[in-house]
């Protein structure tokens, strides 16, 4: 190492992505007691999954409207709908078995975000923000929901865009000016979540060792500096890596049931060789063995962004920044290549929800205490401006929110009298969980009606 900045950069980067670390202090207090904290039967659980290029608000509508309910659609006026009536769109088919457990919600503003093409932490942190990670402004939703409900990783987070490979950068956020660290392919998220339960090689014996080594040299780079921020920073470092220590104790403790909930994932899929699908359902089935073993009660999952191709869906490849401008892929047409995307993402939705009802809990299944919010992270097409964000909700029985099943919702048009914001669902989403947040994320300064707080008539 040339100087301490150069072996800060090389020696935490890589810890903190390998921890999956979100708030050391909360984690802190997790490893301080029993492992039972982290496996308690019937915790709240959630589950966001964010697709790229946005979505169109006519492609959630039912098929079987009628003619008045069309036209109000159409006119983006208020309606709420019992989807037991009503006749799903097609590319949810794969979907259908759990329409007794789906909500379609319609109208939710974000202008408030950074909406179009890249979109980064914005749209899980209600704020604007970019590439640059000065511009993260708080702790992402999903964050601060694994935080209210303490596991050994708290978050965890899932990412097939800009088809990278390894421990990345991710889009959700712990706090101002801090990314989260997300995993982008199945083989790096298996060999960190399921350490504890996989039989122990020489060289993560030696990764313990590593790991206590780099605390003390970190803490001894701490002793010669004589910039206060810098201090602060490297101490926190060095907190970071004993807390990691701990962590890795309390996940021993855990180990059997880690090691009873391993996925299986073929070994060329863990070698970095799979298609776009074969990634998605490797992804899928790490997400739900990591919530049954214990190990985190919130995933988020990036299922793509403009960059990322997807190789077996149809005679083509299809690549999502061109279909956005509406560009045949192969001959295949644009609109054709976004259902086949959806779908897609249906049957790993399907995948997700099978699995965790297929999963005893108490005397129900682990799907009763889930919610699952499928979200386009750039609003309501392409070249998003965040008048809406659609989302599609799957949640079990019990769920605490009185709107979260069998429903189609659409609110109220922007600046009509009850329009809500994405941080208003966010602040409901809170509040009905325990975390009395008087407002979650950033004000529209262009909205003329009230809007702080949650959606109140969506609390039970």
């Amino acid at each position: 190492m040339h100087n301490r900045r150069d072996f800060i950069r090389t020696t935490t980067a890589g810890l903190f992505g390998m921890a999956g670390l979100s708030s050391i202090p909360q984690l802190k207090a997790a490893v301080g007691g029993s492992s039972s904290s982290s496996v308690s039967a019937g915790v709240p659980r959630f589950i966001f999954l964010r697709k790229s290029n946005g979505t169109f608000p006519s492609e959630l509508v039912p098929v079987s409207l009628s003619a008045a309910d069309r036209r109000r659609e159409e006119n983006k006026e208020a309606l709420d709908l019992d989807l037991d009536r009503h006749e799903l769109p097609e590319w949810m088919e794969p979907i259908i078995d759990h329409k007794d457990d789906l909500t379609l919600l319609q109208g939710l503003s974000a202008k408030m975000c950074t909406m179009g093409h890249s979109t980064y932490q914005s749209p899980l942190a209600v704020s604007r923000s970019a590439e640059r990670v000065a511009t993260i402004t708080r702790a992402s939703v999903d964050v601060e929901l694994g935080r209210m409900f303490t596991s050994p990783f708290e978050h965890i987070e899932l990412t097939s865009a800009h088809d990278q490979k390894g421990v990345v950068r991710g889009m959700s956020s712990i706090g101002p000016m801090q990314p989260n660290y997300a995993f982008a392919s199945p083989g790096a998220a298996y060999k960190n979540l399921f350490a504890a339960g996989l039989e122990k090689t020489n060289d993560d014996k030696a990764e313990d060792n590593l790991n206590r080594f780099l605390s003390g040299k970190i803490a001894s780079y701490d002793n010669r500096t004589l910039d206060m921020i810098e201090s602060q920073k490297i101490g926190n470092y060095a907190d970071s890596v004993d807390t990691l220590i701990e962590r890795n104790k309390l996940l021993e403790t855990m180990s059997a049931r880690i090691a009873a909930n391993v996925p299986e994932i073929e070994q060329r899929i863990l070698n970095d060789e799979y298609t776009r699908t074969e990634q998605h359902f490797a992804f899928a089935d790490i997400l739900v063995s990591s919530l049954r073993a214990g190990l985190t009660n919130v995933a988020t999952f990036t299922l793509d962004d403009l960059s990322t191709p997807y190789d077996d869906l149809v005679d083509a490849v299809i690549r999502l920044h061109d279909v956005g401008h509406n560009k045949d892929m192969g001959g295949v047409p644009a609109i054709e290549c976004r259902k086949a995307v959806r779908t897609h993402h249906m049957k790993v939705i399907n995948r997700i929800v099978a699995q965790l009802k297929a999963s005893p809990e108490g005397n129900g299944t682990m799907f009763d205490n889930t919610m699952i919010l499928y979200l386009p992270e750039n609003g309501e097409t392409h070249h998003s401006v965040g008048s809406e964000v659609p989302f599609m909700i799957l949640a079990g029985g019990n769920v605490k929110l009185s709107m979260a099943r069998r429903r189609y919702i659409r609110l109220p048009n922007y600046n009509d009298e009850g329009h809500k914001t994405l941080g208003n669902w966010y602040t409901t989403i809170l509040n009905a969980y325990g975390n009395d947040i008087k407002h979650y994320g950033d004000f529209d300064v262009a909205l003329k009606v009230d809007q702080e707080g949650p959606i109140r008539h969506f609390l039970s």
